[in-house]
């Protein structure tokens, strides 16, 4: 994966060291700091060890727009691989119903009945961890972060043979802690984020326009992202500790 170098003066008051990293398929860019590094080297010895008695385990790393996780489930991979553990990774961003243009429209048609998850195509995510668990591959849709703002979406093939671990993240990511496979033979590590969602982070990025419709958006994705705290296994502190989450 390439590095990009990006203005960071606006951050030029913190004290933080940050790199800038646009995954290979999708474009997506990713702002990563040192707490995302902190967060992950602390998860990825919670995965290994699973990894003794489950032999495959299913990582996903959730949270609200804006708090890291897709930095934190990036970082978490590479780690893995660098110490030979093979891992396959799909974003929740390619797990919606429609297209990012349908979807738009119907959102801010109806924000209520249209921002959720009755978004996620919850078939398709049960299709993708039972392959992983039957080391069968599959082919998913990957959309495509353009610099002109186009979302064009691809089909690819993940590669199932032989991945010990499967990463998942986005918003949504812990709702795998309710989707059961006829072959449930995996550990499942779902670590949310605490922080309340970044609007900075979510305009640094530049992935999409702040408005007042994102906005509406974000108040009733937060909603729905809280929902899922039962299923999450692992909290990340506002200081970018990892803890076992109890539930009350």
């Amino acid at each position: 994966m390439s590095d990009n170098t990006k203005d960071n003066s606006a951050f030029s008051n913190r004290d933080e060291q940050i790199r800038w990293v646009t995954t290979p398929v999708s474009l997506d860019k990713l702002r990563i700091t040192s707490g995302h590094e902190k967060a992950a080297n602390q998860l990825v010895p919670i995965i290994l060890n699973a990894l003794k008695t489950a032999g495959k385990v299913i990582f996903a790393a959730g949270g609200e727009s804006g708090t890291g996780k897709s930095e934190i489930a990036y970082l978490v991979g590479e780690i893995l691989q660098k110490q030979s553990v093979s891992t396959v990774a799909w974003s929740f961003d390619n797990a919606y119903l429609t297209r990012p243009e349908e979807r738009e429209e119907k959102r801010a048609q109806d924000y209520d009945n249209h921002v959720g998850l009755n978004e996620m195509n919850r078939s398709k995510i049960e299709e993708v961890i039972s392959c992983f668990e039957q080391n069968k591959s599959v082919n998913v849709p990957i959309v495509v972060i353009n610099a002109d703002g186009s979302r064009p979406i691809l089909e690819v093939t993940l590669d199932m043979q032989a991945r010990k671990v499967l990463i998942f993240d986005g918003l949504y990511a812990a709702l795998i802690g309710e989707i059961k496979t006829d072959t449930s033979k995996t550990t499942r590590i779902i670590a949310m984020n605490a922080k309340k969602f970044n609007l900075d982070a979510q305009k640094e990025r530049g992935k999409e326009a702040v408005n007042e419709h994102r906005l509406k958006v974000l108040e009733r994705e937060c909603h729905a992202v809280r929902s899922l705290w039962p299923y999450v296994t692992h909290k990340i502190t506002e200081d970018w500790k990892v803890s076992a989450y109890t539930h009350n």
